[in-house]
């Protein structure tokens, strides 16, 4: 029962830390630029209910400070090159495949910092605390 009850308030959480979402930074935006989920916010979001205490929310934070300036700058950046992209291809379309070659990179960029990201977590926290992050993201989708 007190799974449950537990399972319960994630899944409650969760909607409300999906919905705080920085003003600065465009959630569709990030959808669709990266297909890597944000486990960061999730456990951020949710540190009460994770049991999260005061050094690893220091050391989520620091990780956050420090990376979350170049993966805004990362999918700005690709949402640049698909708009030039489109326009050419409406346009002149000349070389559209090699230059969205930059596009791809940067996508690929993502993917690797969002793959450093969640093994960054799980030196953080707790393999309990871990699981329940990614039970929160997952009763979200």
């Amino acid at each position: 029962m007190k799974k449950i009850i537990i399972a319960i308030a994630l899944i409650m959480m969760s909607f409300s830390t999906l919905h705080a979402i920085n003003g600065s930074m465009n959630r569709n935006a990030l959808k669709h630029a990266n297909p890597m989920p944000n486990l960061m916010r999730i456990a951020v979001g949710n540190a009460d209910l994770l049991g999260i205490n005061a050094e690893q929310m220091k050391s989520m934070q620091q990780w956050m400070t420090t990376n979350k300036p170049t993966m805004k700058n990362m999918i700005q950046k690709v949402m640049h090159e698909e708009k030039m992209l489109l326009e050419e291809a409406l346009t002149t379309d000349t070389d559209t495949v090699k230059k969205a070659e930059v596009m791809l990179e940067t996508r690929k960029q993502i993917i690797e910092m969002k793959t450093k990201c969640r093994a960054y977590l799980r030196s953080v926290l707790t393999k309990e605390q871990y699981a329940n992050v990614i039970q929160i993201y997952r009763s979200a989708q």
